[in-house]
């Protein structure tokens, strides 16, 4: 018996952190989606200009039926959500409703009366829970506050409100960061602790960090980092109306309003409709195809449910435009959907089988070596001040060695025509700065690197940081003592700056 034990407390660890593989699996065709459909909505995706797809899962009737994760992503590996996040954060609020800890139409400021500053307006007394998960706080939204305040509770309460509470939408990650704050403030503990014993634990999401603000909240708005399976399970529980296996997480009447169009999202109506005019909930937002509705973040993190047939669609990416993708569900799989399961399609479906297996992004083009810029490896590449806050790097083979200005240092090997994955010592690069961002991450990002010599004085070199969302691309010109930098954002434009070689 004690010898059982044991073995039961050594593969706990292990049965806890096996998220990935949760939901059942069935093919498109059993479920009554047109494989080619699917097939069609993946390369689609996958040929989109200026997009890198990470992550994308199909589910119907409850069952993933495709799922593709382009080389050198893989499904274990977490994802951040930038505003997809702020579902999880209405979710949050739905249960401590429940738990009559709060109400819609409390008053903001009578949860935070240690940080008031100022003679309290009429319109910022009147501000309540519902008005901030509507994105109808009033305020004119300032997103370089996060970058100069510590205290954002307190720098955003004194703020002026200038239009009515609830009336007039605007879009603004602040009016999540509060109602992370509020929940912290009624429950004693993060947000994160308190989903994960709310929601996470019973659903067994057990991959999961948030970033926090200055002062330890969870930033709410942003931040959010799970896996893709996480963003299945979110929406099926959206798709449920709050039930997750039989039980009641979040109040049915809380998600149902949730996920309705309660104000008008900020953006006029068109004939055709956008999927940016439909409307928004509680921190949702409406699509265009009837009914349907997201969780919707930057650089295009999508968690798409489409009810009436019974459809949950998962894209995490990196993509400016966001419509684009979405369309990709409108135009190439939706047209796919019938009320049966369809006749087994073997042929279709080795092919979307050999087609998410084989998936990649780009690699480096050329040769593993080079003998004409044997002189410059090993050697340190000392650069100017740049934006990436790069001190010098130096490569030698396959290893890319990096130094950066706050004295931490990176030492990755990196692959000729694959990916070599390197656990980080430091953070990737983000495109946010709010002031102590990355704070609530914990050390171990994963840098995936691969090089090619595109000529013989001419390294490329590609890293993507395949817990994150972000990348980076180098290529060193020897011949010039050149090194262009870029990140993979959208819309980054590259840096080309002069080293010298010590």
């Amino acid at each position: 018996m004690r010898r059982q034990l044991l073995v039961i407390l050594a593969v706990l660890p292990l049965l806890l952190a096996a998220q990935v593989g949760d939901l059942q699996r069935s093919t498109p065709a059993a479920e009554g989606i047109s494989t080619q459909a699917v097939i069609n909505m993946m390369d689609s995706l996958m040929a989109l200009p200026e997009c890198d797809i990470h992550h994308v899962m199909v589910l119907r009737h409850g069952k993933v039926v495709a799922e593709l994760h382009p080389s050198p992503f893989r499904a274990e590996d977490a994802h951040t959500l930038y505003s997809a996040s702020k579902t999880f954060t209405a979710l949050a609020v739905g249960c401590a409703i429940d738990d009559n800890l709060l109400r819609l139409t409390d008053r903001v400021m009578t949860f935070f009366p240690d940080k008031r500053t100022n003679r309290v307006s009429d319109n910022m007394a009147d501000l309540t829970v519902r008005d901030l998960l509507m994105m109808a706080s009033g305020m004119k939204p300032d997103w370089t506050m996060r970058n100069n305040s510590t205290d954002w509770v307190k720098d955003w309460l004194a703020k002026s409100v200038d239009d009515k509470p609830g009336t007039v939408f605007q879009y603004d990650s602040m009016c999540t960061f509060m109602l992370s704050a509020i929940v912290q403030r009624v429950t004693g503990q993060t947000m994160l602790e308190y989903l994960q014993k709310k929601l996470f634990a019973p659903m067994h999401i057990t991959v999961a960090d948030w970033e926090t603000s200055p002062d330890g909240i969870n930033t709410g708005g942003w931040g959010l980092r799970v896996q893709a399976e996480t963003m299945a399970k979110l929406g099926l529980l959206l798709l449920n109306k709050g039930n997750w296996n039989g039980q009641q997480l979040v109040s049915a009447d809380y998600v149902t309003e949730a996920c309705s169009r309660l104000i008008d999202g900020g953006a006029k109506e068109t004939v055709p409709p956008t999927d940016g005019n439909q409307g928004y909930g509680y921190q949702v937002w409406q699509s265009k195809w009837s009914g349907s509705y997201r969780a919707d973040g930057a650089m295009g993190q999508y968690t798409v449910v489409v009810p009436q047939e019974a459809l949950v669609v998962v894209i995490l990416g990196m993509k400016l435009y966001g419509h684009e993708e979405l369309a990709c569900i409108w135009n190439q799989l939706m047209p796919g959907i019938t009320s049966a399961p369809l006749q087994p399609e073997k042929k279709l479906q080795n092919r979307l089988d050999k087609l998410c297996a084989t998936a990649k992004l780009s690699l480096p083009k050329g040769k593993s070596t080079s003998k004409k810029a044997k002189a410059y490896l090993g050697k340190q590449l000392q650069l100017p001040n740049n934006r990436f806050g790069l001190k010098w790097l130096a490569v030698d083979g396959s290893a890319l060695q990096l130094a950066l200005e706050d004295g931490t240092q990176e030492q990755w090997i990196m692959g000729c025509g694959r990916w070599q994955y390197n656990t980080m010592t430091g953070f990737p690069y983000y495109s946010i700065n709010a002031i102590h961002r990355m704070q609530g991450f914990s050390h171990g990002f994963t840098a995936a690197a691969a090089y090619a010599w595109t000529s013989p004085m001419v390294l490329e070199i590609r890293v993507h940081y395949v817990d994150w969302i972000s990348g980076m691309k180098f290529v060193i010109d020897f011949e010039k003592n050149e090194v262009t930098l870029c990140d993979t954002y959208p819309n980054s434009k590259p840096e080309t700056i002069h080293f010298t070689v010590k």
